[in-house]
Protein backbone atom coordinates (compact mmCIF):
# COMPACT_ATOMS: atom_id res chain seq x y z
CA UNK A 1 0.00 0.00 0.00
CA UNK A 2 1.29 3.00 -1.16
CA UNK A 3 1.18 5.22 2.04
CA UNK A 4 1.72 9.21 0.33
CA UNK A 5 -1.50 10.28 -0.96
CA UNK A 6 -1.05 10.76 -5.02
CA UNK A 7 0.88 13.17 -7.06
CA UNK A 8 -1.29 14.62 -9.16
CA UNK A 9 1.06 17.65 -10.66
CA UNK A 10 0.42 17.67 -14.59
CA UNK A 11 3.98 16.65 -15.03
CA UNK A 12 4.72 16.31 -19.10
CA UNK A 13 4.72 12.47 -19.98
CA UNK A 14 6.24 12.72 -23.58
CA UNK A 15 10.12 13.34 -23.22
CA UNK A 16 11.16 16.39 -24.35
CA UNK A 17 14.50 17.24 -26.03
CA UNK A 18 16.02 19.93 -23.61
CA UNK A 19 19.51 19.59 -22.72
CA UNK A 20 19.46 20.93 -19.20
CA UNK A 21 16.58 18.40 -18.75
CA UNK A 22 18.45 15.87 -19.77
CA UNK A 23 21.16 16.64 -17.10
CA UNK A 24 18.82 17.83 -14.49
CA UNK A 25 17.10 14.47 -15.13
CA UNK A 26 20.23 12.00 -14.86
CA UNK A 27 21.63 14.51 -11.09
CA UNK A 28 17.80 13.61 -10.11
CA UNK A 29 17.81 9.59 -11.21
CA UNK A 30 21.05 8.19 -11.43
CA UNK A 31 23.69 7.38 -9.06
CA UNK A 32 26.65 7.28 -11.32
CA UNK A 33 27.96 10.47 -13.00
CA UNK A 34 26.48 13.44 -11.48
CA UNK A 35 29.27 15.55 -10.59
CA UNK A 36 29.77 16.08 -14.37
CA UNK A 37 26.30 16.37 -14.70
CA UNK A 38 25.88 19.37 -12.08
CA UNK A 39 28.66 21.08 -13.40
CA UNK A 40 27.01 20.67 -16.85
CA UNK A 41 24.07 22.23 -15.78
CA UNK A 42 25.11 24.84 -13.99
CA UNK A 43 27.65 25.94 -17.00
CA UNK A 44 24.59 25.62 -19.41
CA UNK A 45 22.50 27.80 -17.34
CA UNK A 46 24.98 30.49 -16.96
CA UNK A 47 25.80 30.47 -20.28
CA UNK A 48 22.10 31.06 -21.45
CA UNK A 49 21.97 33.86 -18.66
CA UNK A 50 25.13 35.30 -19.59
CA UNK A 51 23.56 35.47 -23.67
CA UNK A 52 20.39 36.85 -22.38
CA UNK A 53 18.95 33.79 -24.26
CA UNK A 54 17.72 31.52 -21.88
CA UNK A 55 14.50 29.63 -23.95
CA UNK A 56 15.88 26.70 -23.10
CA UNK A 57 15.95 27.50 -19.28
CA UNK A 58 12.50 28.33 -19.17
CA UNK A 59 11.29 25.31 -21.28
CA UNK A 60 13.05 22.84 -18.92
CA UNK A 61 11.55 24.40 -15.83
CA UNK A 62 7.83 24.29 -17.66
CA UNK A 63 8.45 20.69 -18.48
CA UNK A 64 10.30 18.71 -15.58
CA UNK A 65 8.95 15.32 -15.37
CA UNK A 66 8.85 15.06 -11.99
CA UNK A 67 9.43 17.02 -8.52
CA UNK A 68 13.54 15.37 -8.12
CA UNK A 69 14.25 16.54 -11.77
CA UNK A 70 12.43 20.17 -11.32
CA UNK A 71 14.34 20.26 -8.07
CA UNK A 72 17.64 19.72 -9.51
CA UNK A 73 17.48 22.63 -11.93
CA UNK A 74 16.36 25.13 -9.59
CA UNK A 75 19.40 24.19 -7.20
CA UNK A 76 21.66 24.75 -10.52
CA UNK A 77 19.44 27.99 -10.91
CA UNK A 78 20.26 28.89 -7.36
CA UNK A 79 23.72 28.17 -7.19
CA UNK A 80 24.51 30.31 -11.05
CA UNK A 81 22.80 33.15 -9.47
CA UNK A 82 25.24 33.33 -6.52
CA UNK A 83 27.98 35.71 -6.68
CA UNK A 84 31.17 33.84 -7.62
CA UNK A 85 34.03 36.55 -7.31
CA UNK A 86 34.53 39.20 -5.27
CA UNK A 87 33.62 41.98 -7.46
CA UNK A 88 29.51 40.45 -7.76
CA UNK A 89 26.94 40.64 -5.91
CA UNK A 90 25.51 37.90 -3.07
CA UNK A 91 21.34 38.74 -2.94
CA UNK A 92 19.19 37.34 -0.18
CA UNK A 93 16.22 37.51 1.01
CA UNK A 94 14.96 37.13 4.85
CA UNK A 95 11.24 36.16 4.53
CA UNK A 96 8.47 36.80 7.09
CA UNK A 97 5.10 34.82 7.19
CA UNK A 98 2.51 36.76 8.79
CA UNK A 99 -0.96 35.73 10.06
CA UNK A 100 -3.08 38.53 10.54
CA UNK A 101 -6.69 38.64 12.09
CA UNK A 102 -8.69 42.27 11.34
CA UNK A 103 -12.63 42.83 11.21
CA UNK A 104 -12.08 44.64 8.25
CA UNK A 105 -9.86 45.19 5.83
CA UNK A 106 -7.02 47.30 6.61
CA UNK A 107 -3.08 47.55 5.08
CA UNK A 108 -0.15 46.93 6.67
CA UNK A 109 2.92 49.64 5.53
CA UNK A 110 5.44 47.42 4.37
CA UNK A 111 9.04 49.86 5.37
CA UNK A 112 11.32 47.96 6.51
CA UNK A 113 13.39 48.02 10.36
CA UNK A 114 17.03 48.07 8.55
CA UNK A 115 18.23 49.44 11.36
CA UNK A 116 16.82 47.36 13.83
CA UNK A 117 17.29 44.40 12.11
CA UNK A 118 20.79 44.33 11.29
CA UNK A 119 21.71 45.46 14.96
CA UNK A 120 19.42 42.24 15.88
CA UNK A 121 21.21 39.93 12.48
CA UNK A 122 24.67 41.22 14.54
CA UNK A 123 24.23 39.77 17.89
CA UNK A 124 24.55 36.11 16.73
CA UNK A 125 27.73 34.60 14.71
CA UNK A 126 26.15 32.87 12.38
CA UNK A 127 24.08 35.53 11.03
CA UNK A 128 26.59 38.55 11.98
CA UNK A 129 27.81 38.55 8.14
CA UNK A 130 24.46 39.91 7.23
CA UNK A 131 24.26 42.73 9.83
CA UNK A 132 26.85 44.25 7.63
CA UNK A 133 24.82 43.87 4.80
CA UNK A 134 22.79 46.35 2.75
CA UNK A 135 19.12 46.08 3.52
CA UNK A 136 16.32 47.49 1.35
CA UNK A 137 14.51 50.05 2.77
CA UNK A 138 11.06 48.79 2.13
CA UNK A 139 9.52 44.73 2.03
CA UNK A 140 8.87 43.02 -0.80
CA UNK A 141 5.42 41.54 -0.95
CA UNK A 142 4.90 37.72 -2.33
CA UNK A 143 3.63 38.63 -5.34
CA UNK A 144 6.29 41.01 -6.01
CA UNK A 145 8.96 38.88 -5.18
CA UNK A 146 7.56 35.87 -7.64
CA UNK A 147 7.97 37.55 -10.29
CA UNK A 148 11.48 38.98 -10.18
CA UNK A 149 12.97 36.73 -13.57
CA UNK A 150 16.21 34.57 -13.03
CA UNK A 151 17.68 37.19 -15.57
CA UNK A 152 17.21 39.69 -13.30
CA UNK A 153 18.54 38.22 -10.37
CA UNK A 154 21.57 37.33 -13.14
CA UNK A 155 22.11 41.09 -13.92
CA UNK A 156 21.37 42.51 -10.60
CA UNK A 157 24.74 40.21 -9.08
CA UNK A 158 27.43 41.70 -11.64
CA UNK A 159 28.61 44.43 -10.20
CA UNK A 160 27.39 47.05 -7.04
CA UNK A 161 26.53 49.42 -9.65
CA UNK A 162 23.98 47.14 -11.51
CA UNK A 163 22.54 45.80 -7.71
CA UNK A 164 21.83 49.16 -6.76
CA UNK A 165 19.81 50.14 -9.87
CA UNK A 166 17.63 47.02 -9.79
CA UNK A 167 17.84 48.07 -5.87
CA UNK A 168 15.84 51.41 -7.16
CA UNK A 169 13.41 49.46 -9.79
CA UNK A 170 11.72 47.53 -6.93
CA UNK A 171 8.13 48.39 -5.66
CA UNK A 172 7.26 49.94 -2.41
CA UNK A 173 3.66 48.81 -2.06
CA UNK A 174 1.28 48.37 1.07
CA UNK A 175 -0.18 45.49 2.16
CA UNK A 176 -3.70 44.64 1.69
CA UNK A 177 -4.91 42.90 4.87
CA UNK A 178 -8.81 40.98 4.37
CA UNK A 179 -11.32 41.15 7.17
CA UNK A 180 -11.13 37.81 9.25
CA UNK A 181 -7.80 35.72 9.45
CA UNK A 182 -5.07 35.52 6.53
CA UNK A 183 -1.97 34.35 6.03
CA UNK A 184 0.97 36.39 3.81
CA UNK A 185 4.78 37.00 3.69
CA UNK A 186 6.73 39.77 3.09
CA UNK A 187 10.77 39.58 2.47
CA UNK A 188 13.32 41.64 3.44
CA UNK A 189 15.30 42.21 0.42
CA UNK A 190 19.91 42.22 0.98
CA UNK A 191 22.47 42.37 -0.85
CA UNK A 192 26.32 42.36 0.27
CA UNK A 193 29.79 40.75 -0.20
CA UNK A 194 30.45 37.09 -1.24
CA UNK A 195 30.93 36.05 1.99
CA UNK A 196 27.46 36.57 3.36
CA UNK A 197 26.83 32.95 1.58
CA UNK A 198 28.32 31.78 4.97
CA UNK A 199 25.16 33.17 6.73
CA UNK A 200 22.41 31.88 3.91
CA UNK A 201 20.41 28.92 4.61
CA UNK A 202 21.42 28.28 8.54
CA UNK A 203 18.48 27.83 10.75
CA UNK A 204 17.69 31.18 12.75
CA UNK A 205 18.62 29.07 16.04
CA UNK A 206 18.92 31.85 19.21
CA UNK A 207 18.34 34.44 16.85
CA UNK A 208 14.56 33.24 16.00
CA UNK A 209 12.48 35.17 18.66
CA UNK A 210 14.40 38.48 18.92
CA UNK A 211 13.81 39.22 15.07
CA UNK A 212 9.94 37.58 15.80
CA UNK A 213 10.17 40.60 18.22
CA UNK A 214 11.45 42.97 15.62
CA UNK A 215 8.54 42.23 13.12
CA UNK A 216 6.08 42.24 15.19
CA UNK A 217 7.19 45.53 16.49
CA UNK A 218 7.48 47.22 12.78
CA UNK A 219 4.60 46.10 11.59
CA UNK A 220 1.87 46.53 14.50
CA UNK A 221 -0.58 48.25 12.93
CA UNK A 222 -3.99 49.36 14.76
CA UNK A 223 -6.89 46.65 14.58
CA UNK A 224 -4.81 44.39 13.59
CA UNK A 225 -3.88 41.29 15.12
CA UNK A 226 -0.78 40.03 14.05
CA UNK A 227 1.38 36.96 14.69
CA UNK A 228 5.05 36.91 12.76
CA UNK A 229 7.56 33.99 11.53
CA UNK A 230 10.87 35.21 10.24
CA UNK A 231 12.09 32.05 8.31
CA UNK A 232 16.16 31.31 7.60
CA UNK A 233 17.84 34.12 4.91
CA UNK A 234 18.28 32.32 1.95
CA UNK A 235 19.38 32.75 -1.51
CA UNK A 236 16.25 34.37 -3.73
CA UNK A 237 14.97 31.36 -4.89
CA UNK A 238 15.31 28.69 -2.09
CA UNK A 239 14.00 31.52 -0.06
CA UNK A 240 11.08 31.66 -2.24
CA UNK A 241 10.26 28.04 -2.15
CA UNK A 242 10.90 27.55 1.61
CA UNK A 243 8.43 30.58 1.93
CA UNK A 244 5.90 29.14 -0.03
CA UNK A 245 6.14 25.62 1.95
CA UNK A 246 5.46 27.66 5.31
CA UNK A 247 2.64 30.44 4.01
CA UNK A 248 0.53 27.39 2.94
CA UNK A 249 1.48 25.16 6.25
CA UNK A 250 0.43 28.54 8.81
CA UNK A 251 -2.58 28.79 6.64
CA UNK A 252 -3.85 25.19 7.34
CA UNK A 253 -2.81 25.30 10.60
CA UNK A 254 -4.78 28.27 11.67
CA UNK A 255 -7.76 26.45 9.20
CA UNK A 256 -7.64 23.33 10.76
CA UNK A 257 -8.15 25.13 14.35
CA UNK A 258 -11.03 26.98 13.42
CA UNK A 259 -12.58 24.39 11.71
CA UNK A 260 -12.60 21.60 14.59
CA UNK A 261 -13.01 24.00 17.10
CA UNK A 262 -16.59 25.06 15.04
CA UNK A 263 -17.00 21.14 14.46
CA UNK A 264 -16.59 20.48 18.35
CA UNK A 265 -19.15 22.98 19.42
CA UNK A 266 -21.55 20.96 17.79
CA UNK A 267 -20.22 16.99 17.70
CA UNK A 268 -18.22 15.21 19.83
CA UNK A 269 -15.95 14.06 17.68
CA UNK A 270 -14.07 15.19 14.31
CA UNK A 271 -13.37 13.56 11.21
CA UNK A 272 -10.72 14.15 8.37
CA UNK A 273 -10.73 13.50 5.18
CA UNK A 274 -7.14 13.73 3.21
CA UNK A 275 -7.36 12.97 -0.77
CA UNK A 276 -5.48 14.50 -3.49
CA UNK A 277 -7.30 16.09 -6.71
CA UNK A 278 -6.40 16.27 -10.37
CA UNK A 279 -3.92 19.22 -11.05
CA UNK A 280 -2.04 18.65 -8.80
CA UNK A 281 -3.86 19.88 -5.33
CA UNK A 282 -3.96 17.94 -1.65
CA UNK A 283 -7.39 18.68 -0.08
CA UNK A 284 -7.79 18.50 3.89
CA UNK A 285 -12.07 18.21 4.98
CA UNK A 286 -13.20 18.70 8.36
CA UNK A 287 -16.44 17.69 9.28
CA UNK A 288 -18.23 15.57 11.99
CA UNK A 289 -17.52 11.85 11.71
CA UNK A 290 -20.82 10.94 12.28
CA UNK A 291 -23.19 11.36 9.55
CA UNK A 292 -25.78 12.43 11.66
CA UNK A 293 -24.70 15.68 12.70
CA UNK A 294 -25.21 16.81 8.90
CA UNK A 295 -22.17 19.03 8.91
CA UNK A 296 -20.54 20.16 5.47
CA UNK A 297 -16.90 19.31 5.04
CA UNK A 298 -14.56 22.57 5.28
CA UNK A 299 -12.24 21.92 2.75
CA UNK A 300 -8.48 23.64 2.51
CA UNK A 301 -6.97 23.22 -0.60
CA UNK A 302 -3.07 22.29 -0.74
CA UNK A 303 -1.61 23.73 -4.67
CA UNK A 304 1.29 21.98 -5.18
CA UNK A 305 4.28 23.37 -6.24
CA UNK A 306 6.42 21.84 -9.02
CA UNK A 307 9.27 20.81 -6.03
CA UNK A 308 6.91 20.52 -3.27
CA UNK A 309 7.15 16.93 -0.94
CA UNK A 310 3.81 15.91 -1.07
CA UNK A 311 5.64 13.19 2.23
CA UNK A 312 6.52 16.58 4.03
CA UNK A 313 3.39 18.07 3.47
CA UNK A 314 1.35 15.01 4.28
CA UNK A 315 3.29 14.20 7.86
CA UNK A 316 3.35 18.39 8.82
CA UNK A 317 -0.59 17.78 9.12
CA UNK A 318 -0.71 14.32 10.59
CA UNK A 319 1.40 15.82 13.43
CA UNK A 320 -0.83 18.71 13.59
CA UNK A 321 -4.13 16.62 13.73
CA UNK A 322 -2.24 13.99 16.72
CA UNK A 323 -1.54 17.59 18.39
CA UNK A 324 -5.09 18.67 18.09
CA UNK A 325 -6.34 15.38 19.40
CA UNK A 326 -8.21 14.30 15.96
CA UNK A 327 -7.99 10.62 15.81
CA UNK A 328 -10.81 9.91 13.28
CA UNK A 329 -8.43 10.75 9.60
CA UNK A 330 -9.38 8.81 6.46
CA UNK A 331 -6.83 9.09 3.34
CA UNK A 332 -8.48 8.07 -0.13
CA UNK A 333 -6.45 5.91 -1.90
CA UNK A 334 -7.58 7.63 -5.14
CA UNK A 335 -7.33 10.96 -6.44
CA UNK A 336 -10.38 12.77 -7.08
CA UNK A 337 -11.19 14.27 -10.51
CA UNK A 338 -10.96 18.13 -11.36
CA UNK A 339 -13.36 19.77 -9.68
CA UNK A 340 -15.03 16.95 -7.62
CA UNK A 341 -15.99 17.37 -3.99
CA UNK A 342 -14.50 15.74 -1.20
CA UNK A 343 -16.44 13.92 0.57
CA UNK A 344 -17.73 14.09 3.99
CA UNK A 345 -16.34 12.12 6.70
CA UNK A 346 -18.74 9.44 6.61
CA UNK A 347 -19.21 9.34 3.01
CA UNK A 348 -15.77 9.06 2.49
CA UNK A 349 -16.08 5.14 4.72
CA UNK A 350 -17.61 4.11 1.86
CA UNK A 351 -14.38 4.67 -0.80
CA UNK A 352 -11.11 3.19 -0.95
CA UNK A 353 -8.54 4.58 2.23
CA UNK A 354 -7.70 4.21 5.49
CA UNK A 355 -6.63 5.65 8.52
CA UNK A 356 -3.07 6.87 8.20
CA UNK A 357 -2.32 7.04 11.85
CA UNK A 358 -2.64 3.46 12.38
CA UNK A 359 -1.41 2.57 8.91
CA UNK A 360 1.93 4.44 9.82
CA UNK A 361 1.53 2.44 13.49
Amino acid sequence: MNLLLPDTRPYPTDPVKNELLLYASQIAHQSTGRSLATEQLRSKINEMLAQNFYLGLSVAMSMAADAPTYTALMDALTDVLNAKNETEIQWFALPVVVVAGSKQAKQLHTSAPTAELAACLANYPHTRPLSRAQWLPQLIRAQDFAEITADQWYAAKQNLQAAEQFAASLPSTALPIPADQSVHVLYALGYGEPNVQNALGQNLREAALPLMQVWQENLATQGVTLFTNPLAPNAPIAALADANHTRLRMALDVFAANAIRAIRLQSPRVGVVMAAQAGGRLLFGFSAAEAAYGLQPQVFTWTLSPRENIGVVQQNFLDLMVDCQVEQIYQLNEALDDGAELPSFAEAQKLSGFNPLFQAA
